[in-house]
C-alpha cells in the first residue's frame, strides 16, 4: 500500500509527459503558412489625352437645316484656321459668319454677333448648331468636293452668294445695295468660289 501512491504519481506524471510531447510534435509537423504574395500593382491610366481630330487644310461642308419655315442651307468653308460660313434659304434669309476652325472645332460667330456656329468636326462631317437671331437648330453637314462649295459675285445689282449642293442643287440670295434680300439669279459663270478666305466676303 505504501509504493501504490507513488507508482500511480509517476504514471500520472508520464501521461502528462507523453501528452506534452505529443502536442509538441504535432506542432513541429505543421506546415508553415506561406505567405501571400502581394498584389500586382494595378496597371496606372495613361495621361495622355488623344490627338482631336484635325480639320484638311481646305474643305467644304454642306448640309440642309430643315425650320418651321422651310429649309436652310448651309455651307461651311474651311482653310488652314479659318472658316466662313454662309447659311440661306434661297428666298430672303442670309447671314455670314466667320472665325476659327481649329482642332475639330469651329466657332463662327456673324458682325453683329446675333447668329453663331458651334461645331465639331466627326469622320467627314460637321455636326452642331446653326443660331440665326436667336432661333437655333441642329445641323451636320458633309464634306463636298468640286463644283459643289459656296460662290460670290458682286455685280451692280448687288451681292449674289450661291451654295451648291453635292447633288448640284443650287440655292441662293441676291443682297441689293439698299440692304433687302431676294432669290440670287443663275450661277454666274464668273462667281468667285470661297473658301475660309475671309477677304472675299
Amino acid at each position: 500500500m505504501k509504493i501504490r501512491g507513488p507508482v500511480v504519481t509517476l504514471g500520472a506524471v508520464a501521461a502528462v509527459g507523453a501528452g506534452m510531447w505529443l502536442v509538441n510534435v504535432s506542432q513541429q509537423n505543421e506546415t508553415p503558412p506561406v505567405a501571400e504574395a502581394p498584389a500586382s500593382v494595378a496597371a496606372q491610366p495613361s495621361t495622355t489625352a488623344p490627338r482631336p481630330q484635325q480639320f484638311p487644310a481646305k474643305a467644304d461642308y454642306v448640309g440642309t437645316v430643315p425650320t418651321n419655315y422651310g429649309a436652310i442651307t448651309l455651307d461651311i468653308g474651311v482653310d488652314g484656321n479659318r472658316a466662313v460660313a454662309y447659311a440661306c434659304d434661297g428666298n430672303s434669309v442670309e447671314v455670314w459668319l466667320r472665325g476659327d476652325a481649329t482642332d475639330g472645332v469651329v466657332r463662327l460667330a456673324s458682325k453683329d454677333k446675333a447668329s453663331t456656329i458651334n461645331g465639331r468636326l466627326r469622320g467627314s462631317t460637321v455636326a452642331g448648331t446653326l443660331e440665326i437671331r436667336g432661333k437655333s437648330w441642329q445641323f451636320v453637314a458633309s464634306e463636298v468636293n468640286e463644283p459643289a462649295g459656296l460662290y460670290v459675285d458682286q455685280g451692280v445689282d448687288g451681292r449674289s452668294s450661291w451654295i451648291v449642293d453635292a447633288d448640284g442643287t443650287v440655292t441662293g440670295v441676291l443682297r441689293r445695295p439698299d440692304g433687302s434680300t431676294v432669290p440670287a439669279p443663275a450661277l454666274a459663270g464668273d462667281a468667285t468660289r470661297v473658301n475660309g478666305d475671309t477677304d472675299v466676303v
